[in-house]
């Protein structure tokens, strides 16, 4: 009977002390979790590396991985410069509102909506609505003038290069040794089941991989289509908000509307600098059009082939699987849930497969 208790109680404490470990060094599991992440975005790159020749040598594995590193290190540097520029130009128009000019074109309207709320007392007899949006655009234009940003950013840049350093290393030797995280595993996976471990870690590399991959060509296609029909329209600063607008799209279901609404603020912002006020709301519309069939074509073409290819889950299965990640741990739940459901099935379907449950959620895979 005791030796029944120690069998079941063993697998409980080892995954008991795992996780503590994984708590305890929360910073350490993440920069391995993106380093993981990166490695298996560059793979591709180094392989096609591995192939080339110069005259009868391959380039070795070391030095595929360098110079895949580098260029995934000179694509983010390139955004970097790209999007930074545009966001200070983008503060530095906020900062050339006129707040007088625009609460006296907007006097009448305003009057009108502050007598309905004191009609119905939401504000109080002596307030107006001029007075409360005057402090409010007071207080977002302190908050543009990036004095606190800079200085939180100083104040940071040691932790900042640290982390870049450590994630860099990591990454760099997983791309030169793909095999080990599996061979780190494996060595902690008891004998009788290293076969199953080793499919469940072959299966799930093949499956995230196309995953990572289908969310990042998204992710691009998206900005591409979202500044570009910003662009044609003539609606101002269209790359940062297109820029945005993709970017969000990591973030499923949410991501559209927290994308559509940044685009409308910052689209009525830079209006409000021009003293375009006649063209705000064909501003406004035009945004919310562009982001909607970006949209369309997100929801009909790319995301099908990502979650089909990679998940080969049921829509309603992965809508549900998303809402508990956000349930869970919120904006960052929901766009792990999908890549950490898929390994759980992985796993259950080589170790529980014997359950019904666990047969008819991987009957697709």
């Amino acid at each position: 009977m005791k030796e029944n208790i120690i069998q079941y109680l063993k697998p409980i404490a080892a995954v008991a002390i795992i996780a503590f470990m994984a708590w305890y060094f929360s910073d350490l599991v993440a920069y391995i979790l993106i380093a993981t992440f990166l490695s298996l975005l560059g793979m591709p790159i180094v392989k096609r590396l591995d192939q080339v020749h110069i005259r009868k040598h391959k380039l070795p594995r070391g030095l595929s991985a360098f110079i895949t590193l580098m260029i995934m290190v000179s694509v983010f540097v390139l955004f970097i410069l790209i999007i930074v520029p545009l966001i200070i130009k983008q503060a530095n128009v906020i900062a050339t509102i006129d707040i007088d000019a625009l609460l006296f074109y907007y006097q009448d309207p305003m009057n009108r909506f502050n007598e309905f709320l004191v009609q119905y007392d939401v504000i109080g007899s002596g307030e107006t609505l001029a007075q409360y949006l005057d402090s409010q655009l007071a207080d977002l234009l302190s908050i543009t003038k990036f004095t606190n940003f800079f200085a939180n950013l100083v104040s940071a840049t040691g932790s900042v290069f640290m982390a870049s350093f450590i994630i860099l290393f990591l990454t760099f030797y997983f791309l030169h040794d793909d095999s080990l995280g599996r061979k780190f595993i494996l060595i902690l996976t008891p004998d009788d089941h290293a076969d199953n471990m080793g499919r469940v870690l072959t299966e799930s590399k093949i499956l995230l991989t196309r995953y990572f991959q289908g969310i990042m060509l998204e992710v691009v296609i998206m900005m591409t289509l979202e500044s570009t029909g910003l662009l044609i329209f003539g609606v101002p600063n269209a790359v940062l908000i297109g820029f945005f607008g993709g970017l969000m799209n990591i973030i499923p279901y949410l991501g559209p509307l927290i994308g559509a609404t940044l685009g409308v603020i910052l689209a009525t912002l830079s209006e409000l600098s021009l003293g375009n006020y006649d063209i705000l709301p064909y501003t406004m519309i035009t945004v919310v059009a562009v982001f909607a069939i970006a949209n369309l074509i997100d929801n009909m073409v790319l995301q099908p082939q990502i979650y089909s290819r990679s998940t080969k889950a049921h829509p309603v299965e992965v809508f549900l699987v998303i809402i508990m990640g956000g349930k869970v741990a919120g904006i960052a739940g929901m766009i792990l849930a999908i890549p950490t459901y898929t390994v759980i099935k992985i796993i259950a379907r080589e170790f529980a497969n014997q359950m019904k449950l666990v047969k008819f959620l991987t009957s697709k895979m």
